[in-house]
């Protein structure tokens, strides 16, 4: 009896000591050939000069919803009134990536500006309008003749009040240009200082809110499209192709965003510029914010610079080819079908 309560209890022993030798094997086998944990995506840090536009939408929506955070940036924003402004800030230095009008893009290059382009972000032809006073006689645009009227010069509005008063058969020398910030843009139209004034959204309808009734505007949509496009300066993106990867993935969620939910998006531009919702129904179009290299971009730039040169605002110059100021491979990296320019 003594013998046989030793066999057993033994024999237990050992089975409680062969389930502890397996149960650690399973556990050693489950932590090596467990999967990695997955690593918290790092945010990479870019600082981007964004003109105060409508048109901006897509960085305004991405920093609000979390696009770029969930692609894996830091939007350090900095926010300019004008583009020109934004565009100084990267040829210093101080911005990293910046959103500039193809006009503004058309200058700098000219100028000789180390610039390359990386996407166009926007792309409209409601952004720009010029609004005439009726109490001054002007009902269509050939009435502008011998007129005054205000503009900033440094933008895109040159070129788009010059193609305008073409069409109508008004030549430059038949009005009188007045140049001047947005703000004094806005005060002297109200004040009837100036006659009309060539200008951005959102100055443009809230002037059309505050004068209701008393103005027409035109918006020249079969004549001009207003482009805005993501540039920076070659050596940073060069230096730097994750963070510009990112950026565009970013963009490309925001606009994809602002397709899937208009008015999510409207109320996000709106709260940024303080304007009621009925408003922003009205000038905020889902349509205009596309990303995308595509030939148009070059042809537009390709006719803006005869023009300069033209009216003498640019030295003439052989035509540069402006398919070597595009850096196409990143956006083809990210999304290839939005790379339609021939390359």
């Amino acid at each position: 009896m003594r013998f046989t309560l030793g066999y057993r209890a033994a024999s237990f022993k050992a089975r409680v000591a062969l389930l502890v030798v397996l149960l650690a094997l399973c556990l050693l086998g489950w932590f090596v050939l467990r999967p990695p944990a997955a690593q918290p995506l790092v945010l990479a840090p870019v600082r981007m000069a964004i003109p105060l536009r409508i048109i901006s939408a897509p960085m305004f929506v991405g920093m609000e919803q979390g696009a770029f955070r969930n692609a894996g940036v830091n939007i350090i924003a900095q926010p300019f009134e004008m583009a020109r402004d934004a565009l100084k800030s990267l040829m210093d230095g101080k911005s990293d990536l910046t959103l500039i009008a193809d006009t503004r893009l058309m200058f700098a290059l000219l100028d000789g500006a180390d610039i390359a382009v990386l996407a166009n972000v926007a792309q409209s032809r409601r952004s720009l309008g010029i609004v005439t006073r009726i109490d001054r006689g002007i009902n269509r645009l050939a009435d502008l003749q011998g007129k005054k009227i205000g503009l900033t010069l440094g933008t895109n509005l040159p070129y788009f009040l010059d193609a305008l008063l073409q069409i109508n058969s008004v030549g430059n020398d038949r009005v009188n240009w007045v140049d001047l910030d947005p703000d004094a843009l806005h005060q002297a139209f109200k004040a009837g200082r100036i006659d009309a004034a060539a200008m951005f959204q959102p100055y443009l309808a809230r002037l059309e809110q505050e004068m209701d009734g008393r103005v027409k505007v035109f918006f020249g949509e079969e004549v001009y499209a207003f482009r805005l496009v993501l540039v920076g300066r070659p050596g940073y993106i060069d230096s730097h192709p994750e963070e510009v990867r990112r950026v565009l993935k970013g963009l490309l969620t925001a606009t994809d965003s602002i397709h899937a939910d208009p008015v999510a998006a409207r109320r996000v531009v709106g709260k940024m510029f303080k304007m009621d919702d009925a408003l922003m129904a009205r000038i905020f179009d889902p349509e205009d914010y596309v990303v995308s290299l595509d030939q148009a971009l070059l042809l537009a730039l390709d006719d803006q610079s005869r023009w300069a040169m033209k009216e003498r605002l640019a030295p003439a110059r052989a035509m540069p080819n402006f398919l070597n100021v595009t850096r196409y491979q990143f956006l083809e990296t990210v999304k290839p079908g939005a790379v339609t320019l021939v390359h």
